[in-house]
């Protein structure tokens, strides 16, 4: 069995976005050969940042994870401490500061991890890069293969609105990937779109793997539903800005079969779970009966599964122009097996899939969502609503995913 090394800016029981992936990567890679060892960032209990609950089982690897403790109060100090040398040199190497000092408090552990154990393959996943840039310094360190994962590139945001100061930072950030993925021997990133641009740009080989979802915690479950159950739409996760996930088509919708007294109030429910509620306040401004939508807290990762189960569909948000944005939130529902209903659609790979594997629907127009919402309420009250999707979606379980992984890792060695 080979060792890797995973660097990753998160990882649980921290639910910051991009430690899911590593953690799945890790959960399964002993399966097919490969021994994870994982060093990553996490933050004190006093940090604004601190949440814990990601709750995942990875008890055979515990103590071969290696938390780095470093919060708000660190990030100051660094940022305080500099001087004009090291805001210079900050300015090219735009990773040291983003977040301010990680990247050194990491490498000191990082190296010390090194020099007691024998790495064969470092494994460096985004979405910030500090972490390819240590793994990098590793990878010749200690003359190590090296695998670089994109799981955001700036490329998916196109169109995006950005600040002269935020597109320079975004200029920065692409020199720098360019250089610190000189030492990879593979780049891996979460969809073909993203494979085309990475691999043009960096010359170098990628390999698409999947986000997919985790067998052992999203399955389907069976709900009893009466006839007074109202048809509920579910959607778990944050919107951030209207760009990014964009809901209003649906609530467009829904509002005026209620208005127009084709549905009624208590029909039907569009739950959010986790949503900025602030963000959904200003989206439901033009919205005459508001009650049908409901904003709640977010709930603990290892109760999502029931929630997700008491739906009828599941809202997947997006917009157009994303290209190539496959969130673990797509596998997730799928391994749930609910009908998705996706607005309003990317008009690419997202609607692909979705039409590919027969997982829902996506729809970009109020009039054709309106006849959908009207023949899906109408269809439940009659008990003749779908309940499961009958697609496989075996192949984006994240043990699946994870051998492709192993695959490409041993692709290097042969």
């Amino acid at each position: 069995m080979k060792n890797v090394l995973i660097i990753c800016g998160s990882f649980p029981p921290n639910s910051e976005v991009g430690g899911l992936r590593p953690a799945m990567f890790a959960k399964y890679l002993k399966q097919f050969g490969w021994n994870p060892w994982v060093i990553t960032r996490s933050f004190p209990k006093n940090d604004s940042r601190y949440n814990n609950k990601m709750s995942i089982n990875l008890d055979d690897i515990e103590n071969q994870i290696s938390r780095i403790e470093y919060g708000e109060a660190d990030e100051l100090n660094y940022l305080e401490e500099r001087n004009i040398f090291t805001k210079s040199r900050d300015f090219f190497y735009s990773e040291y500061s983003s977040p301010p000092g990680v990247y050194f408090a990491v490498k000191e552990k990082a190296i010390e991890l090194c020099d007691n154990h024998h790495f064969d393959l470092i494994f460096a996943t985004s979405p910030d890069h500090w972490e390819i840039t240590l793994g990098s310094l590793l990878s010749k360190k200690y003359n190590t293969k090296f695998v670089v994962d994109f799981r955001d590139i700036k490329e998916q945001e196109q169109g995006l609105k950005r600040t002269f100061r935020e597109y320079l930072q975004v200029q920065r950030f692409v020199v720098r990937r360019f250089i610190n993925t000189r030492q990879a021997d593979l780049i891996t990133t979460v969809s073909k779109y993203h494979a085309k641009v990475l691999s043009q740009k960096l010359y170098k080989k990628v390999d698409v793997i999947y986000n997919g979802y985790d067998h052992e915690a999203f399955y389907p479950q069976d709900v009893v539903f009466d006839d007074t159950t109202t048809f509920k739409i579910i959607y778990a996760g944050r919107i951030l800005n209207k760009w990014y996930r964009n809901p209003e088509i649906l609530l467009e919708s829904v509002d005026k079969l209620i208005d127009e007294n084709k549905i009624g109030v208590n029909d039907i429910s569009v739950d959010f779970y986790g949503t900025e509620k602030d963000i959904m306040n200003g989206m439901l401004a033009n919205v005459v009966n508001k009650t049908f939508v409901n904003v709640y807290d977010s709930i603990p990762f290892n109760q999502v599964n029931e929630k997700l189960n008491e739906s009828q569909i599941l809202l997947l948000l997006t917009n157009k122009g994303r290209k190539g944005i496959l969130t673990t939130k797509s596998f997730e529902y799928a391994g749930v097996k609910k009908p998705i209903l996706c607005v309003p659609g990317d008009s690419s790979e997202l609607d692909e899939l979705i039409r590919d594997y027969d997982l829902g629907y996506s729809i970009d127009n109020v009039d054709k969502l309106k006849l959908k919402l009207l023949e899906w309420v109408n269809a439940y009250r009659n008990g003749l609503y779908p309940s499961k999707i009958e697609s496989n979606v075996d192949c984006f379980s994240r043990v699946n995913q994870t051998k492709e992984l192993a695959k490409s890792f041993n692709s290097l060695f042969n």
